[in-house]
Parts: structure tokens; sequence; C-alpha cells
């Protein structure tokens, strides 16, 4: 169209362009704010234009060629996969972090000071055989001892199981992920199919995808409508057609594996493994990263210093009893839920009911029956046990009776030394994960920058643009003013 009302057209169409520009630079601004906002962008492009024989083309205007998301897809990868290492890091070390504060070192109520008292006590016994109080106070300080082992030990029952059922709800929300990613695939593919760019769900996707990134490593696949594909250790959880859920192990005992939805499978898996649910079977999948591969690590780290503690306690339990009843001769001083095995030692280690009851029956000299006045070698060898290197394998000792102690070990470690190895090894791990964390820190920032600049919203640049499209738009009125006026010449003030 040419002529008068072919320009009317080309203003109109400008009219339109700056308003839908400014329009989207208010969606903008009023979203600057937004977490995961990409600022949006509108395309123009000149309108197909007109041929006149003996003149050329004439433009026809402008048209819009759509409003896209200013986004750089590398970027959204690269935080995303960041993401996931930093939420596995942060798991591992606020776990552990409460591991730190079961031991509780180094402190004046921490077992290794009530270690020391249990040995002074010996110590003072050794020397003081025919006092009454002496063996009293060995006793109660045992007893402390023992009551501070017992602690740890249900404590670390507690966050294990604690630490279980945060996985098992990582797990519940990684399904709500999905179910709303499962959702979102479908509106964008209706909004796709009809030729519309959604780029506010885009957003949203891109945040549920980093924040089920952040709970488990995840692949991302899209289609060319923009749906994804979701797949979790090559096994596949979400795509255009379908959606699998994940569960945790929550019990395994018997050959059986119990997991979080109730299910059951003959298998036997390990505790905190997590699977998919591939209609009624179950494949496991490895967490590599995010916040259920940090949940992970830590139930080891709790199963393994669960293990050193049982292992300490059932040493020293044999190591003082095979003293004090001189290798099976005479009566134990503690006692084991089993005494051939470091099962469950550190929650059922007491000062036996004899002892409790009379302390007298405590066996201080090289009698059994404490028939030599005022001898305290045997409550002597019990205390300088503190000092003793013994076998890490506590079957190989071997007692030497004639002096009341065993053979020295090139290899062993003293059980003073057994515990403060495990509160060591504890606290590596814990500064390991914190480096790591303030690592991932830094990357984060250092992404989330480069994303910010890239898609972000700078409320200048808004500015700057909303002062252009709004000049173009007065412009564009100005000719619609000018052509109306030409049109009112020609209509009603020419002719006859």
């Amino acid at each position: 169209m040419t002529g008068l009302f072919g320009t009317l057209n080309t203003a109109t169409k400008g009219l339109n362009a700056q308003q839908t520009a400014l329009q989207t630079i208010g969606h903008n601004v009023a979203n600057a704010n937004t977490p995961g906002y990409t600022r949006q962008r509108v395309t123009m492009q000149a309108d197909l234009a007109t041929s006149i024989p003996g003149i050329g083309q004439i433009g026809t205007g402008v048209r819009i060629d759509g409003i896209n998301r200013v986004h750089d897809t590398y970027i959204t990868t690269q935080l995303r996969d960041a993401n996931s290492t930093t939420n596995g890091h942060q798991a591992l070390s606020d776990t552990i972090g409460e591991l730190e504060a079961v031991f509780n070192e180094p402190s004046d109520t921490g077992l290794s000071n009530q270690i020391s008292e249990v040995f002074n006590a010996w110590t003072y016994l050794a020397s003081n055989p025919e006092e009454a109080s002496a063996r009293t106070m060995l006793v109660q300080t045992t007893e402390t001892f023992t009551d501070t082992v017992h602690h740890m030990a249900n404590s670390m029952e507690s966050l294990h199981n604690n630490t279980l059922n945060q996985l098992d709800k990582t797990a519940l929300d990684a399904n709500s992920d999905l179910m709303q990613l499962e959702k979102l695939n479908d509106q964008i593919w209706q909004a796709s199919v009809r030729g519309f760019t959604p780029n506010d769900l885009l957003d949203k996707q891109d945040q549920l995808l980093n924040d089920l990134a952040g709970k488990i490593d995840i692949s991302v696949e899209r289609d060319k409508f923009n749906r994804v594909s979701v797949e979790i250790d090559g096994q596949t959880v979400l795509d255009s057609n379908s959606r699998k859920e994940l569960a945790v192990v929550v019990g395994s005992e018997d050959g059986k594996s119990t997991f979080s939805n109730g299910d059951t499978t003959e298998e036997k898996l390990k505790l905190g493994q997590v699977v998919v649910k591939n209609d009624d079977k179950y494949n496991a999948v490895e967490a590599k990263t995010g916040k259920m591969n940090g949940t992970q690590k830590a139930l080891d780290v709790i199963v393994a210093s669960r293990n050193d503690l049982d292992d300490f306690a059932f040493s020293f339990a044999k190591a003082v009893n095979t003293i004090h009843s001189n290798d099976g001769d005479g009566n134990d001083f503690f006692s084991l839920a089993n005494l051939g095995s470091s099962n469950n030692a550190a929650s059922s280690i007491r000062v036996t009911q004899a002892i409790r009851n009379t302390p007298d029956n405590i066996v201080s000299g090289a009698s059994l029956n404490n028939e030599i006045s005022g001898d305290g070698s045997r409550a002597q060898a019990i205390a300088t046990l503190q000092y003793k290197a013994l076998a890490s394998d506590s079957d190989s000792w071997v007692y030497q009776e004639s002096s009341m102690s065993f053979s020295d070990s090139a290899t062993g470690n003293t059980l003073f030394g057994k515990y403060n190895s495990m509160v060591t090894g504890i606290g590596i791990v814990k500064q390991q994960e914190d480096n790591m964390l303030k690592t991932q820190n830094g990357l984060m920032a250092l992404l989330t920058q480069r994303r910010e600049s890239i898609s972000g919203v700078d409320i200048n640049e808004e500015v700057v643009d909303m002062i252009k499209y709004s000049s173009a738009f007065q412009a564009n009125s100005r000719v619609l003013q000018t052509i109306s006026e030409m049109l009112d010449t020609l209509i009603n003030r020419t002719g006859v």
C-alpha cells in the first residue's frame, strides 16, 4: 500500500512497535529484583517493502521479530553445575559440624578429659589402695566416663537417623521439582506450538533445574519446543512423555531393603542409597554432587565414627578387664553387651554391677583377693595403660602375667591416642570441606556476577532505552498527526 494511507499504516506499526518495547522495559523494571529473572529485549526489523514500477521499493515500516531473553546457556549450565557441587560440600560440612559438637573437643567436659580423669583415679588408687574413698572415687569417675561414651553413642545414632531423614526429604523435594518441571514442559509446549516464546516460563524452568541440581547432579537436554529431559547417572527421570520418582533406602536388614515410600525389595542395598523407581523396579543411581551426595558422605563419616567409638570403648574395656581379672582369672571391671566383639560397645560399656555395688571388689594389688595390704601394683599397671602402645587389632594383644602388662607394639597406639586420632580425623574432614566450600562460594559469586552482567536488569540501561523508545513513539505520533492533517486537507478542503 502506498500513498497517504500507506504512510498512515507505517506510522501505526511504528507506534505499536515502540509501545511493545516500552511495555517490555516496564516488565524488566518491575522484575529487577526477582530472583532468576532474565531481562527481555524486543527485536525489531524492517517490514517487507512495496515495489513501485519505475521507482523502486518503498518501505512499509517496522515489525516485531520477537521478544527474546538475554540469556547465555553456557553460563547457566556452569552456574547449575557449580551450585550442585557447592550444595554437596555445604551438606557435608554442616553435618560434620554437628558431629564435631558430639565430640565437644577440646573442652573440660569432653571424653579426652574423662579418659585422663579415669587414669588419674587408677593412679590415686595405686598410691592409696587402703582408702575406701579412692575406690569410690574411681567408680564414680569411671561411671562419668561411661555416661559420656553412652551420650556420644546415642547422639551419633540420632545424628545418623536425622541425616538419613534429611536425605529422604531431599529426595521428596527433588520429586517435587520434577513434577513442576513436567507441568512446565506442557505449558511451554502449548505456547511454543502457537509460535510464542514463553520467556517467563523458561526462567522458571531454569530456576527449577538449578534447584534440582542443588540436590543431585543432573544432565539436561532440550527439544525444539524447549521442553527439558533430565537424566541422573544415565537414568532418565523426566522427558516429554514420562516422569519417574526418586527414593532412598531407609532400612536394610534380613536381606531386604525398605525405601522411603514404603516399598521393599529383596535386594539388600546400602542405607542412604538413592534409587529411581521405574514401574515396579528400583534402579540404584550414584549422586556424584549435590546435597544428596554430601549427605551420603556424611552418613559414611558418622558410621565410621560410631564404629571407631565402639572400637575405642571395646579396646578400653578389654585392656582394663584383662589386667584387672589377670586375663580371665578374676572378675572384670567393665561389662559389655558382647565381650567378644566391639558391636555396640560404646552404648553398652558400664562398670560391672558387682563393683558398682561394692567398690571393695576392685582389685588393686597383684593378688586377685587383695590379700596383701597396701599393694597397688595392679592398679598402677592399669594406670600405665595411658602410655602403653597397643596394636589396633585387640586379638593380637599378648598379656604378660608377670608384669601385668601387654607386649609392646611397634605400630600400635595408646588408648588416648586412638581417641585423639578419631577426633583429629573428623577435624581434618571438616577443614577440607570448609576449604572446598569457600572455594566453591567464590566460584558461585563469580558465575552469578557474570550471569547478572548478561541477563540481569540494569535500571540505568532500561531508563536509556525507555527514553529512546519514548522518543520514537512521539515521532511516530507526530507522523500520524501530520498525515491526519494532510488527509483533512485532501478530503475536506479540495474540490469544488
